[in-house]
């Protein structure tokens, strides 16, 4: 290959890469906004395309499969949430700060409450494994120390339990949405304001003090 030539090539590969990533991008966000609609298994390749705009057969060229899309959409969501964790740490309150951040998750993707009810409650989907692998695993691994850290708990079991028990006050509301709206009478607008998040830290710090460990 002559040397213009070659270097027209290799002008052409941002460009082409550029394009790769916008589409892949693409099917990610139209992946979580199926989500607010309907569950995964309800979900087809076809829908996933029609909403990014792209060919459907780029799915299966980037991601292989359906599930392929949905996995790449855990990596980016788990990535991106717990890079904000770690620069919570030096936050004043970290605690509080995860607290909002995490409701502010939900508010602003919803179908990200449906991908956690799908995977903790139903438990039948093929992608069960992926999900706890990107999302409570690595909890699992940082957030007992951030807990032993800012409160007055020194033991490691105690510190996952809170753990625990933290992430459950979080989601759970979120994710039996049904319940909570029609038997407690309990809206969205409630659990994105501030008094909501201020109560979970509230009940979860007393449950933390001294005098209870």
């Amino acid at each position: 290959m002559n040397s213009s030539a070659s270097k027209a090539t290799n002008r052409g590969r941002p460009i082409v890469q550029e394009k790769q990533e916008s589409q892949k991008a693409k099917l990610m966000e139209a992946a979580l906004s199926l989500l607010e609609d309907k569950p995964i298994r309800e979900i087809t390749i076809r829908e996933l395309a029609e909403q990014a705009d792209v060919n459907s057969a780029m799915i299966s060229y980037y991601f292989k499969n359906k599930e392929g899309v949905f996995i790449a959409l855990m990596d980016k969501i788990s990535n991106q949430l717990f890079a904000q964790m770690q620069k919570m740490t030096k936050n004043p309150n970290p605690l509080r700060s995860l607290i909002v951040m995490m409701i502010q998750q939900f508010k602003e993707n919803k179908g990200f409450a449906r991908l956690i009810h799908e995977q903790l409650m139903v438990n039948e989907t093929q992608l069960n494994d992926d999900f706890i692998n990107r999302f409570p695993k690595r909890m699992a691994q940082v957030l007992p120390k951030l807990i032993m850290d800012n409160t007055a708990i020194t033991n490691n079991k105690k510190a996952t339990h809170a753990a625990f028990s933290l992430m459950m006050l979080i989601i759970t509301p979120f994710i039996v949405g049904a319940v909570r709206t029609v038997a407690w009478g309990i809206s969205d607008d409630e659990l994105y304001g501030p008094d909501w998040a201020e109560q979970i830290y509230s009940l979860f710090m007393s449950g933390c003090a001294e005098e209870n460990i």
